[in-house]
């Protein structure tokens, strides 16, 4: 037999196109193709018994997408006939070729799946057809690429054909209506209203029969009531406040303050207009929304930025009222859009801010962002968002960003004494390079700051290093967890250096005093660990133990058993971080809390999981400008600039804003008393707990219950 009469496994093809010309001459065309290989009817009886249109008889039928213009779209599925004689559709179509597309509706063809037309076991020279068992389903557009992306994940040979379906039917969408709805909800200001009904009342129609007219300017509408009875026609009254631009209609005040959420909270554009869907409200469209927010962007920078030379100014003031010289000791650290690793580095925008430490607000004073992106298609970048090289490493941008802040200082009434940054290594040779820049200028009130490093990271990096430390120390009593014993001694060390120095602190005038008492303290810390109490009244000012006689701070509330080998372990990774160099960094006990408690704002403004490009720098000045006025008074202003309207005292918009303040300023208070801090002192070491009560109190040998860790219901303060 010859092998160009072996049929392979064909397709009905996902696209059809309509007959414009005779079959014949369809046949020689697709013979003339070089894309196909055509199967002659007289070298194969059953591709002609069972695709009685030689034209669309081919082998490798690519699929393509549904088109609406699809002339065969809509015809029915069928049962294979057995009664069906293709040849006579054959003859026929030969000796009619007047209407090939008369011809072609008046014999639909029947149509097959690719396993019907060649099945294994089958001769390709068998004279019956394969007959059909099934009827054929047309699956919808959804569900043909989910069955061909199945198929393509198994890996079969003809994933890009469906063996057993027809194309799908395109799924059109619904159009919706435009027009406005009756049940829709508008934002009216009442006095408008009342201008309005006061016109309609004017006509004195006697069989009224109104008819109302809406034209939309964003969430503003104007409405205007025409009488089909009488004829009156009203003025075209707009139904809220409007403001008078420069040029163009008036902009509506409505359209500027549905903004103000995304500029003063972390919501987003879309959640705004979620929130007006579902009240039925229809919100502005995106380019509206987002020019407003760019008018809102701007202004706020530009307060922001004046209110930062206010605070220099408030500051000043303040320690020349003090007896002080306008010396200023200020925190920096900075905060990244995602934190940048080795090898890795996603993050594209960075924050960074002066905070002063010696008043008790803890005021900003300078600010810097780091933006790699601009929204210009052509752009020379003088001028623009993009703040930061695109091929700069965005972890280099904290030596950038301290230099842009102290330039913004060094001109104003302050002079910096001391700055105070995390542990990086990166901070202090970027002081150094700053002041020595800038000696050749003399145009530095200081010639130089002193250097300090955050209190609490040196914490953290003695409480990390201890509990690394637990392979190192051989003789922890068996009868305790390995880990949470070094756990508990890693929290107690922590807690009793902290305490130490804060005491050393305040009764030490000099930093030399304090240095000096500070090593002999951290010295006695283990002596007095293990039961030893001799010099704790001389060189602690912590120790109770000749008043209590009590040891319930300590690991299981007992002294340490440990040997001195152990001992001189801890002790040495305590030096690590407390050495003479490490208390020298930390002399003054600085913190960055209040710069990281900024960038905590400006991350809840400005949402890591979200993407500004533009107004980047707009959400971190409203995050300080609020951390300078507080939230309500900063919303204020920034509407008054962008409206040119004084917001009144008797408005709504006020008495929230006033009310939201009072309730911000009770949590305040109620989180810096001392019950508020015990409660939650006696929270977290339940919660640290959690792992030894779970296997006591509510645990048993045969089923260890989980409630303990859940409820611990035993464990009432």
């Amino acid at each position: 037999m010859d092998s160009r009469a072996e049929l392979l496994t064909e397709t009905v093809s996902h696209r059809l196109q309509p007959l414009d010309r005779p079959s014949a001459q369809k046949d020689s065309d697709m013979e003339s193709d070089n894309g196909n290989e055509v199967v002659n009817d007289s070298e194969s009886d059953v591709g002609s018994e069972i695709w009685p249109f030689p034209f669309l008889r081919s082998r490798n039928i690519q699929i393509h997408e549904p088109d609406e213009k699809d002339e065969f779209e809509d015809c029915d599925d069928n049962f294979l006939d057995p009664d069906y004689h293709p040849e006579e559709d054959s003859q026929e179509s030969d000796s009619d070729c007047g209407n090939p597309r008369d011809n072609f509706e008046s014999h639909k063809p029947k149509w097959t799946t690719s396993t019907e037309i060649h099945q294994p076991g089958v001769s390709s020279a068998s004279s019956e057809a394969p007959k059909a068992s099934k009827r054929l389903v047309r699956l919808t557009d959804k569900e043909a690429r989910d069955s061909q992306f199945v198929r393509t994940t198994a890996g079969l040979a003809q994933a890009d054909t469906l063996a057993y379906t027809l194309r799908p039917k395109p799924e059109k969408e619904e159009k919706t209506d435009c027009e406005c709805d009756c049940n829709e909800n508008f934002i009216v200001n009442n006095e408008k209203m009342l201008a309005l009904i006061k016109d309609v009342h004017a006509s004195g129609c006697k069989k009224p029969n109104m008819k109302m007219k809406v034209t939309r300017a964003g969430l503003c509408v104007y409405i205007c009531v025409k009488c089909s009875y009488c004829g009156f026609n009203s003025q075209t009254l707009p139904m809220s406040d409007t403001i008078q631009t420069a040029r163009g209609p008036p902009a509506g005040f409505l359209n500027y303050l549905v903004a103000m959420p995304v500029l003063k909270s972390k919501i987003g554009m879309d959640d705004v207009a979620t929130v007006l869907t579902w009240l039925n409200i229809k919100a502005p469209c995106k380019q509206t929304f987002q020019k407003k927010f760019n008018d809102l962007g701007q202004a706020q920078t530009e307060l922001s930025d004046k209110q930062l030379e206010l605070n220099q100014d408030y500051v000043a003031n303040v320690m020349k009222k003090a007896g002080f010289e306008p010396e200023v000791d200020i925190q920096f650290d900075v905060a990244y859009t995602c934190r940048p690793q080795g090898g890795c580095e996603k993050s594209t925008q960075s924050f960074g801010a002066l905070v002063e430490h010696n008043t008790g607000q803890k005021l900003p004073l300078a600010i810097a962002m780091a933006n790699k992106h601009c929204r210009k298609r052509y752009c020379r970048h003088d001028n623009c968002s993009k703040t930061f090289a695109a091929e700069a490493s965005i972890a280099s941008s904290e030596r950038v960003l301290l230099h842009r802040s102290l330039d913004k200082v060094k001109d104003g009434p302050l002079a910096v004494r001391s700055i105070t940054t995390d542990s990086g290594t990166q901070s202090a040779k970027a002081i150094r390079d700053y002041y020595e820049l800038k000696k050749q200028t003399n145009h530095l009130k200081k010639q130089t700051a002193t250097h300090y490093k955050c209190f609490v990271h040196k914490l953290r990096a003695l409480e990390r290093h201890v509990r690394a430390a637990k392979s190192d120390i051989k003789s922890i009593p068996k009868k305790y967890n390995k880990d949470e014993y070094m756990r508990k001694l890693a929290s107690c060390l922590r807690c009793r250096v902290r305490i130490e120095l804060e005491r050393l602190r305040k009764q030490s005038c000099s930093d030399e005093l304090f240095l000096q008492s500070a090593k002999f303290a951290i010295e006695n810390i283990m002596h007095c660990f293990s039961g030893d109490h001799k010099m704790c009244k001389e060189r602690s000012r912590v120790c109770t133990y000749r008043v209590t006689s009590s040891y319930k701070h300590l690991p299981y509330g007992e002294p340490l058993a440990l040997q001195e080998s152990d001992k001189k372990i801890i002790l040495g990774n305590i030096n690590k971080t407390f050495d003479a160099t490490g208390l020298k960094e930390v002399a003054k006990l600085f913190n960055t809390n209040a710069c990281e408690s900024l960038n905590a704002s400006v991350f809840h403004y400005a949402p890591k999981t979200s993407f500004y490009a533009r107004n980047f720098a707009a959400l971190c000045h409203s995050a300080v400008h609020t951390r300078s006025l507080g939230p309500s008074k900063s919303s204020m202003k920034v509407a008054e600039k962008v409206t040119g309207k004084k917001i009144s005292l008797h408005s709504m918009i006020y008495n929230q804003l006033k009310a939201k303040d009072r309730r911000r300023e009770y949590d305040s208070r109620r989180k810096a008393s001392v019950l508020y801090k015990i409660v939650r002192f006696y929270l977290r070491k339940r919660h640290a707990n959690r792992a030894l009560y779970r296997d006591g109190l509510y645990a048993s040998e045969s089923m260890p219950s989980t409630s303990a860790a859940d409820h611990s219901y035993g464990l009432k303060v």
